[in-house]
């Protein structure tokens, strides 16, 4: 990782008046925590409790070892203000809450007097693991490599099948774990709290993810006998078309491709879905088109196999019956604040990334029941005969997986087009957003400005898709040539370029300026130290952060913004001020670019995760109970007695006044049933 030019400074104090930095060790040889997540891991009785450090109030650290009675200098009890302060708070939380509580009879500490480091990390757009947030802040290295070996082996055993648990090997545990919760204690001293609202959302999300969603595992048992039952004739198949070839001999199956006229650079999933036009995987089907690449029939089939039995998705059955709880639900599948904007990430199963259904059935999309009662079966062959491809049948289910509570149901909120209507109305495109308000279709408005005649939904669906393609992509700045390796690969660079141009100059002209007016403000701000202001954002310089505060309130932080200039591509003479940021990216921290695109695509993503919290307090609020949310959708699970679809709209369209304020046309999808579906 890049160290940093300068360290920044340090406040050194805690926005808590009385507060306890804890972290438990622990150790487990049968669930892996990786894969079953902190609660399942939790309430495993095969989770050994190792050690306690905490520190109180930036003291230095104690250890608290199994046999001994309960801290008295940790007592919640000490000062009802007391906050309890852990990196990732939900694994420390978890375990006071199944062991220490049950086993050991702690007293019980509420959400409310927890805080979570992390949570702070992933609000201010800082790394989340607690070694890189303290190597990019510059404090004090706390690292222990040496440590956090010898406390991974405690759940392993050594060659005689005897799990270590020696004098030396508990004290050297004991100090790595002082040490973390020093490092914890200088994070925490470093970045400080939340902010009330962020609060609130943060506590909010832990509730939805101690609730959890039921997965119906009866369902995922029979799916996972429907892949077993189909994967060996398609192994047999593969082997067959490539000469004696396995799924993981990557060399070799490169060479063969090539051998029958297909080059392939690699076998990543992006690499062979491009090739064959296909990804099952895709949360968006109609985002892979066919690349155009002339592979023989061979090659296409059984780079499809590989595709279909190594699918990121079919490893979803297994990690659902790894990480469901006792009573059939599992927890912890939220990531609070997993994008910069503000987003929720998924976890473990990844619902957030749920392939989208492929499955046709004369030429329509399969339906949910007949999908649901053929994997029920458990029988491959009965799939194939009745629906098609036993594994397709099964990835196009996987979210069926999802069920409610007897006596409960789901119910299913999705703001639809919220991203595009939202760029819209910060610019003022106000006759845009009035079609939308009337519920007309401004994809066919859009392809008619494209194609320069009607579209009708019905009897011009590729020219419609062009229209949507073009509405739902070109709001942040999308160019030409992205556009076509996106959505139109076959179609002539020309066109293209018309589809984009009639986007800025005819559609939605007012949208540029959006993009034009908030890069200026920001480059600004970071190059004059001063406040400017554009679109309603306020751009200010705060600690080691460019923040934009939007409309609704809430800030968005730009870590370690750096001046810089930058010739345009167009005339290397052209010369501009800019600015880059640092962020994290595919694991790594690294400087990003800041343009117009980008940072309206922050804060529209932004004003969009502050609609939907708003629709989620809103909710609780009416005794809704959240168990999830993927993109733009809130699902809940009420009581039968409860669910009145039209009120449950009514409540997530009734948005708060600065949306008003906006003239945000406000849409929102809804169904109820007991399978979650989409």
């Amino acid at each position: 990782m890049e160290a940093l030019v300068s360290p920044p400074p340090s406040t050194g104090a805690s926005p808590f008046p009385d507060y306890v930095v804890l972290d438990f060790e622990t150790a487990n040889g049968a669930v892996d925590l990786k894969e079953a997540g902190t609660w399942r891991y939790a309430e495993s009785p095969c989770t050994e409790v190792i050690c306690l450090s905490y520190s109180v109030n930036a003291g230095e650290p104690s250890i608290w070892r199994p046999g001994e009675g309960f801290p008295s200098d940790l007592s919640p009890s000490l000062n009802p203000g007391r906050t309890f302060i852990a990196h990732n708070a939900q694994f420390e939380k978890a375990i006071w809450q199944k062991i220490m509580r049950p086993l050991y009879d702690w007293p019980d500490i509420p959400n409310s007097r927890w805080h979570c480091t992390l949570a702070v990390c992933a609000a201010r757009s800082l790394p989340q693991g607690l070694a890189d947030a303290g190597f990019v802040l510059r404090l004090p290295s706390q690292k222990d490599d040496e440590g956090s070996r010898i406390t991974t082996g405690l759940s392993r055993p050594n060659k005689k099948g005897v799990y270590d648990r020696g004098e030396e090997t508990l004290r050297r545990v004991g100090e790595y774990c002082m040490q973390d919760v020093r490092a914890e204690t200088a994070l925490h001293n470093r970045i400080g709290g939340l902010t009330n609202g962020e609060r609130n959302t943060w506590l909010l999300d832990q509730r939805i993810n101690e609730r959890g969603i039921r997965l119906d595992r009866e369902y995922i048992e029979r799916a996972k006998a429907i892949v077993e039952a189909a994967s060996k004739p398609l192994s047999d198949e593969f082997s067959s078309l490539t000469g004696g070839l396995k799924y993981t001999q990557r060399d070799k199956i490169i060479a063969w491709c090539e051998s029958q006229g297909a080059f392939l650079p690699d076998l990543r999933k992006e690499t062979v879905a491009e090739f064959i036009g296909q990804d099952i995987d895709a949360e968006e089907p109609d985002e892979i088109d066919p690349s155009g690449f002339h592979i023989p029939d061979n090659v296409r089939r059984a780079l499809n196999i590989r595709q279909l039995v190594n699918s990121a998705s079919v490893k979803k059955l297994h990690r659902m019956e790894a990480c469901v709880s006792a009573d059939g639900r599992a927890r912890g599948l939220l990531q609070y604040h997993g994008t910069g904007p503000g987003r929720w990430a998924g976890r473990l199963l990844q619902p957030q990334n749920f392939p989208r259904p492929t499955l046709r059935i004369d030429d329509a999309p399969a339906d949910r029941d007949a999908i649901v009662a053929g994997i029920m079966t458990g029988d491959a062959e009965h799939v194939r005969s009745v629906l098609g491809p036993p594994i397709e049948t099964v990835v196009s289910g996987l979210r069926h997986s999802i069920i409610c509570d007897a006596g409960r149901c789901l119910l299913s909120g999705d703001y639809a087009g919220i991203q595009a209507r939202l760029v819209l109305s910060l610019a003022g495109q106000h006759d845009k957003t009035a079609l939308m308000a009337t519920g007309q279709d401004v994809y066919c408005d859009m392809a008619a400005a494209i194609y320069k005649r009607p579209i009708d939904k019905k009897h011009d669906p590729e020219e419609r898709q062009t229209g949507k393609n073009s509405v739902l992509g070109l709001g942040f700045q999308m160019g030409w040539q992205k556009f076509k390796a996106k959505y139109a690969k076959e179609e002539e660079d020309e066109f293209c370029q018309h589809i984009v141009s009639t986007y800025r100059k005819e559609w939605a002209p007012k949208v540029p300026s959006v993009w034009y007016g908030l890069e200026d403000a920001a480059v600004k701000t970071v190059w004059d130290g001063l406040p400017q202001e554009a679109y309603g954002v306020s751009y200010a310089l705060e600690d080691i952060w460019l923040t934009a505060r939007l409309p609704s309130g809430r800030k968005i932080y730009y870590p370690f913004p750096k001046r810089v200039k930058k010739a345009m591509p167009w005339d290397e003479n052209d010369v501009r001020l800019g600015f880059t940021f640092k962020a994290m990216k595919l694991g790594q921290w690294k400087e990003v670019s800041a343009f117009g695109g980008l940072l309206t695509e922050n804060v529209i993503m932004g004003l969009e995760v502050d609609i939907m919290v708003g629709g989620m307090f809103r909710c609780e609020k009416a005794g809704l109970p959240i168990v999830l949310t993927v993109h733009d959708e809130i699902l809940v699970e009420p009581l039968i007695k409860d669910a009145d679809e039209k009120a449950f709209n009514q409540i997530l369209c009734d948005v708060e006044p600065w949306v008003k304020q906006l003239q945000v046309p406000i849409q929102v999808d809804t169904w109820v049933g007991e399978r979650y579906r989409k």
